[in-house]
């Protein structure tokens, strides 16, 4: 496997009660050095997401709102991948009381609202789905995941998941784990996660991540897992592509 990707979850994973971990960030900006590119992955909504980390220049890119959006933070540019939450369904959240926050595409509340939530999309018949995200619940637009929003910031960038790590915690993460040639989940997170994952990484925190992090950009490479031996046996070449076919990668 060619390593030119390492895409990050943020709560829970290299980030505890809002702070990002600071061996993290130095982990992060030393792999960056050595031209891989960092894209932060999260169910957070990305004005949220910025308020909690300052500035969002120390990755390459953020796949926000679990998908929904994605911004490069050195050029500016962003794009809204899925629709608006519909006025109907905020409408009657408020009427009922129920607590929620707004982003450019989900809404998000907390888990144990989630059977409301369900009662009142079924109400209005409209084709939202439930994410859970441990203590929390988004509402998204169906066919909206990490998985897509990441391949969506790869294509711009013109790279391929068949180059990528990556690393996440919870419910929210299987698809972008199961995205990437390699997917790592951390030993304190979800035991499902663990049991579907590549690799389990060890550790009892954030700090964990920044080690590994650091231990790849010292290496240049990270383990073939046996997801990717697999493919490998199948006929593709190591950067991911079908044997015989010409990569059109930077």
């Amino acid at each position: 496997m060619k390593f030119l990707v390492l895409a990050l979850d943020f709560d829970g994973t290299i980030a505890q009660n809002d702070v990002l971990d600071p061996d993290v960030r130095k982990a992060i900006a030393e792999l960056r050095a050595q031209g891989i590119v960092v894209v932060l992955v999260t169910g957070r909504i990305l004005e949220d997401l910025r308020r909690v980390t300052g500035a969002l220049h120390f990755v390459d890119a953020v796949v926000a709102e679990n998908g929904a959006v994605i911004e490069f933070p050195d050029s500016g540019y962003s794009a809204v991948l899925g629709q608006p939450p519909p006025p109907s369904l905020l409408t009657e959240l408020r009427r009922q009381g129920i607590p929620y926050a707004v982003g450019r595409s989900i809404v998000e509340a907390d888990a144990r609202e989630a059977p409301r939530i369900l009662a009142v999309l079924q109400r209005l018949e409209l084709p939202l789905v439930l994410v859970f995200n441990r203590g929390r619940v988004m509402v998204l637009p169906q066919a909206i995941s990490k998985a897509t929003g990441l391949r969506e910031a790869l294509a711009i960038l013109r790279l391929s998941e068949h180059n990528a790590v990556a690393i996440g915690d919870a419910e929210n993460d299987h698809e972008l784990l199961r995205a990437c040639e390699v997917g790592v989940a951390v030993a304190w997170g979800s035991e499902a996660l663990k049991a579907s994952a590549d690799y389990v990484l060890p550790g009892d925190g954030p700090s964990a991540v920044g080690d590994y992090i650091r231990g790849v950009a010292n290496r240049g490479r990270v383990p073939v897992p046996s997801k990717t031996r697999r493919r490998l046996l199948l006929g593709h070449t190591e950067d991911g592509q079908p044997a015989g076919a010409r990569s059109h990668r930077p």
